[in-house]
C-alpha cells in the first residue's frame, strides 16, 4: 500500500518543511514533490511523527496488569485513539508471579493498533518512603530478587529503580548491558547513590517531582542533593514529566523546561486504567495489589491517602495544552517523539524522515490530533471506541 500526504507542513529533523510525504509498505519513502498511491490532503496542517508514551498503565477501563488479550486489545485501541502510535505498557508493584503473568500476556499479544514497544517495570524496586500508589508490602530490592527481570529480557525494555536500594548500581550495570533502560524514581536517595547508578547506565528520572527525592541528610550534617536536583542539573539524565498541570504545575514545568529543554524532557502520561473514563470511583491494578482510586476534576487520586495516583491525560493532550501555553510546537512534539525514541534506543520511530515507520499525526491549528496514520494507513478513530 502506498499513501501520499500532500500539502504537509512536516516537522522533520527539527524543522518545519512544506512537502509531500510518501509512505510505501508502512515506511516513509520520500519527502518532496512526489505523489504516489492514495492521497491524503493535510491542507497545510502540521504533520508530526506518531506520539510515543513510555510510561502508561492503562486506559478505557483496562490495566496492563490484567493478564488477558482483551485488555491489551483495548489498551492498543485507546492509545491509537489519542494519537499515540507506540507505547510501553507499564506494570506496577505486585508479586513476581503476577508481574510474570502480565509480561507473558503482553509478549504473546499481537496488536493491530498502537505498537507495543516492550514493557516498563515500575516496581517492585522502589523505596518504601516514596512508594506512592504502589503497595508497600510487595516492594523488594534488586539484590534480593532480580532473576525474573533477566528471564524476561526479550520484553522488558525499561525498569524504574530507587538508587538507594541494596544492589541498585549493580542492577543498573547489568540491565544496561542487556539493553534495558533504567530510570530512577520512587526513591529515598542521596547524590552519592544516584551518581553511582548514573555511572552504571541509568539515564532518566521517572515522573519528575512525583516521588523523587529532595536534598536531605543521612548520618552526618552534610546535606546531599536528591534525585530531583540531580535530574535537573545533569544533561545526561532525561526527565519524565507528567505535563497535565496537576502532577507538575505549569509554573514548575516552566522551570524544568528552562533547565532541561525539549531534549531533556520526555512527556509521559502515566495514564491509569481510568484514562478516558467518566468521573467516579475505580480500582488501580488487580489481585493483591488492587487499590481504590477516583477520577475527580480531571485527575486520578487515592482517596484514602489524599494524593494523586496517576494521570488521565494522554501525551497528545499534553502537547496541545503546552502549545496553548506558548511553547514551541516543534519542541512539544519532540518531547513525546524524539526523546522517548532515544530512551528506547529506537531509530525507526519518533520523526518524519525517510526510512522511518509511517506513523504520523496530522495536527490542527491548536496542536490537537486531527488524523493519525499507522504505517501509512489512516486510522478511523471513532471505530476504535468500544
Amino acid at each position: 500500500m502506498t499513501v501520499t500526504v500532500i500539502n504537509a507542513n512536516a516537522y522533520s529533523q527539527g524543522k518545519f518543511i512544506k512537502c509531500n510525504i510518501v509512505v510505501k509498505d508502512g515506511t516513509i519513502k520520500s519527502l518532496g514533490d512526489a505523489v504516489e498511491g492514495e492521497i491524503i490532503d493535510a491542507e497545510g496542517k502540521t504533520v508530526a511523527a506518531g506520539f510515543i508514551d513510555i510510561h502508561t498503565h492503562g486506559g478505557w477501563g483496562k490495566d496492563c496488569m490484567e493478564a488477558n488479550p482483551q485488555t491489551m486489545d483495548t489498551l492498543c485501541r485507546y492509545h491509537l485513539y489519542t494519537g499515540t502510535t507506540s507505547f510501553v505498557p507499564t506494570t506496577m508493584t505486585a508479586s513476581v508471579e503476577d508481574i510474570n503473568a502480565a509480561l507473558d500476556n503482553i509478549r504473546k499479544f499481537e496488536s493491530r493498533y498502537a505498537r507495543i514497544a516492550g514493557v516498563h517495570l515500575e516496581g517492585p524496586y522502589l523505596a518504601l518512603k516514596s512508594a506512592g500508589a504502589h503497595p508497600p508490602h510487595l516492594l523488594i530490592s534488586p539484590k534480593t530478587c532480580d532473576s525474573f527481570v533477566w528471564d524476561n529480557v526479550d520484553i522488558v525494555k525499561r525498569v524504574t529503580l530507587a538508587p538507594n536500594l541494596d544492589g541498585a548500581s549493580e542492577f543498573c550495570k547489568k540491565a544496561t548491558e542487556k539493553g534495558i533502560q533504567v530510570s530512577m524514581g520512587h526513591d529515598d536517595s542521596i547524590d552519592d547513590e544516584i551518581y553511582a547508578c548514573i555511572e552504571s547506565g541509568a539515564n532518566s528520572v521517572t515522573h519528575m517531582y512525583n516521588c523523587t527525592s529532595r536534598p536531605s541528610r543521612r548520618s552526618t550534617p552534610k546535606k546531599h542533593l536528591g534525585l530531583t536536583e540531580v535530574g535537573l542539573i545533569e544533561d545526561c539524565v532525561i526527565a519524565e514529566v507528567i505535563a497535565d498541570g496537576r502532577h507538575v504545575p505549569d509554573k514548575l514545568f516552566s522551570m524544568i523546561y528552562k533547565l532541561k529543554g525539549s531534549k531533556g524532557i520526555c512527556l509521559v502520561s502515566d495514564s491509569l486504567s481510568v484514562a478516558g473514563m467518566p468521573q467516579g470511583d475505580y480500582y488501580l491494578g488487580s489481585g493483591e495489589s488492587k487499590q481504590k482510586i477516583r477520577i475527580d476534576d480531571g485527575v486520578a487520586i487515592l482517596p484514602d491517602l489524599n494524593t494523586y495516583a496517576g494521570s488521565v491525560t494522554s501525551v497528545g493532550k499534553m502537547v496541545a495544552r503546552l502549545f496553548a501555553l506558548g511553547y514551541d510546537l516543534g519542541a512539544c512534539v519532540d518531547m513525546c517523539t524524539k526523546t522517548p525514541a532515544k530512551l528506547l534506543g529506537r531509530k525507526d520511530i519518533g520523526d518524519i524522515a525517510v526510512g522511518m515507520k509511517g506513523d504520523i499525526n496530522i495536527l490542527d491549528e491548536k496542536g490537537e490530533v486531527y488524523l493519525t496514520l499507522l504505517g501509512g494507513k489512516p486510522v478511523d478513530r471513532e471505530a476504535l471506541k468500544i
